[in-house]
């Protein structure tokens, strides 16, 4: 490559003619100059050794129940996500200033996104939402990314979560940055909820890792306050929050004077106390005090739940939660959009210890009355309240919560054969329409690519499935399951006259989301659709693709293809179904106490 034949970098070049059927095999390999030996003697040894290693590796991580076909989407799974990992270089203040000995960049780039983080400066290994088509960091992608890697890379995944808090990605007024195509879009809160669960995919052991991010996302969650609760009013408004298309308008780009008052971004911030609520315990139970962190967070999750129910996001009449659109005149006017940004609330919940209930009585404060409210909203026909010294304190009450759930389970609205469709496909016959002073925009039940061009029309959430979400609603479900255990059942499908427990209901979920991927009784994988060649070629039909989303009539993989991160946890649901012991965060916290 260097004219001068010296140096670290070279580049070959091979012209090859594979004919129809046949194959071609080229060996690489490096090693030390002068070696007398051929490079080749032991080349086969080598590349077998590897394969064996592998094979040991991921027959160590595969539970026993474990079916071939599972143990073969759970390792392509696992696989691509270390295939994902790549250098990501973006240094904000020379791409304005440019190179030393080069002309100067155009002034315009001083108005342009991302122009004002000075701060950054990536040079880092990070995991790519897809290294083919997303080449780029993402904030929320990745996450759940982490929540995958834990299981065959816990350091890498507690790197990435810490790598977005340094003060080289965080900006110093605490915002972490959406991803690169603009850094001040917002992005759902996820971090925290992350690292709680690669602290206890690890086993709950790493204090450090958990105290560390935990100290900078204390500035993040002062940062949300401070910027996306624009009235005080503890509703937020959030904006794009990484669901495109998940409804009729621009949720960023309102128009002038207009205010999106988000169901969906309360929902995320009500979880975001409670995980530092339980963060902030488990530091305190492992000798660095935080008990007033603890309340801090349990009072601000209060106050959350308190606008939530006073503030109109719940429709009675529907039984399901809306965003709210303030009008310039001060009117008030709900987006009847049945989606997940009514569902995202249901996960806002806590088990609460009955001690820790009764030193916030003897305090007095919000949360103390959160919970006495709670006792009356929670009664069910089984009186569910208190169980085993127990409360649940959510930011939606138990008969909200069946409410929602009875629409979510719903064959002809949200439940599809494999997973939770982003918009309820009731919305295909009824479409829904608003409008803004003039500017009418409407939304329908879109199962597979958008019909709209809103954020480039490459990107929607109006009917397929997606795997953040879905993962999100199964986690919650199956955390009720452990609270209710067997007394509390709901028809599941709805209409379908069958009761089902949460846990029960949660491991269906769990199976339509796996079966995604599994080959099934007419031997087609739903994911390849209808392209014959990956259902059917030997040479194809193995090699599964993690898309980004699925159709949600049948599951076929739409969007990037190459290995979609997010889509990677699917090897975590397999893992956790089949049988793989993870501990709980009560289970840590009591761990912690008999240490």
């Amino acid at each position: 490559m260097n004219p001068q034949r010296v140096g670290t970098k070279a580049a070959f070049h091979y012209r090859v003619t594979v004919p129809p059927g046949e194959t071609v095999e080229l060996r690489v390999r490096l090693r030390r100059s002068g070696t007398d030996a051929s490079p080749w003697a032991d080349f086969t040894a080598v590349t077998d050794m590897r394969r064996k290693e592998a094979d040991e590796f991921y027959a160590e991580l595969t539970p026993a129940a474990c079916g071939e076909d599972e143990a073969n989407v759970m390792r392509q799974a696992l696989a691509g996500m270390l295939w994902g990992k790549q250098l990501y270089y973006y240094d904000v203040e020379r791409w304005l200033t440019g190179d030393p000995t080069q002309p100067s960049p155009p002034a315009s780039r001083h108005g342009a996104r991302n122009a004002h983080w000075l701060n950054f400066e990536a040079f880092d290994i990070m995991s790519m939402p897809d290294p083919w088509e997303y080449p780029w960091f993402a904030a929320w992608d990745m996450a759940f990314h982490c929540v995958a890697l834990a299981h065959v890379d816990p350091a890498f995944a507690k790197y990435q979560l810490t790598l977005l808090c340094r003060e080289w990605f965080q900006h110093p007024n605490g915002a972490l940055p959406a991803y690169e195509w603009a850094f001040d879009d917002v992005n759902p809160p996820v971090q925290a909820w992350a690292a709680l669960q690669v602290f206890v995919i690890e086993g709950g052991t790493d204090i450090d890792f958990l105290s560390r991010v935990f100290d900078k996302l204390l500035v993040n969650f002062t940062w949300w306050v401070n910027r996306l609760d624009a009235d005080g009013s503890n509703v937020f408004e959030g904006g794009f929050l990484g669901l495109d298309n998940i409804g009729p308008i621009d949720r960023s780009h309102l128009p002038e004077g207009y205010m999106l008052e988000q169901a969906d971004a309360t929902g995320w911030m009500a979880a975001y106390a409670l995980t530092m609520a339980a963060i902030a315990a488990v530091l305190n139970r492992s000798g660095r005090p935080a008990t007033d962190l603890v309340v801090k967070f349990l009072e601000h999750f209060s106050l959350i739940s308190e606008a939530m129910e006073e503030k109109g996001l719940w429709n009675d009449e529907d039984g399901f939660y809306y965003d709210q659109l303030r009008r310039p005149d001060g009117s008030v006017v709900p987006v009847k959009v049945r989606s997940m940004v009514g569902v995202l609330p249901l996960m806002a919940f806590a088990v609460v210890e009955e001690s820790a209930v009764a030193r916030a009585r003897t305090m007095g404060k919000h949360f103390a009355r959160l919970v006495d409210r709670h006792d009356q909203l929670q009664r069910t026909p089984g009186e569910v309240v208190t169980r085993s010294g127990r409360t649940l304190v959510g930011v939606v009450g138990v008969e909200h919560l069946l409410r929602v759930l009875r629409r979510l389970f719903d064959e002809g609205a949200f439940l599809s054969p494999y997973g939770l469709r982003a918009v309820s496909r009731w919305h295909r016959e009824h479409p829904y329409h608003l409008d803004m002073g003039g500017y009418e925009t409407s939304i329908d039940y879109q199962p597979a690519e958008s019909t709209t061009s809103m954020f480039g029309g490459n990107s929607n959430w109006r009917g397929p499935v997606w795997f953040p979400v879905n993962y999100i609603v199964v986690d919650a479900i199956l955390r009720y399951a452990r609270y209710f255990g067997d007394e509390l059942t709901l028809e599941y499908p709805t209409g379908s006259g069958q009761q089902r427990t949460f846990s029960e209901i949660g491991e269906d979920l769990r199976t339509r989301l796996i079966s995604l991927f599994l080959v099934g009784e007419d031997g087609r994988r739903p994911c390849f659709g209808w392209v014959e060649k990956l259902q059917t070629d030997p040479a194809w039909k193995d090699n599964i693709l993690f898309n980004e989303y699925f159709h949600g009539d049948n599951g076929a993989g739409l969007g990037a293809s190459h290995q979609t991160g997010w889509t990677g946890i699917v090897a975590d649901m397999i893992r956790r179904q089949r049988g793989t012991d993870i501990p709980t965060i009560g289970e840590i916290l009591e761990q912690l106490d008999s240490r």
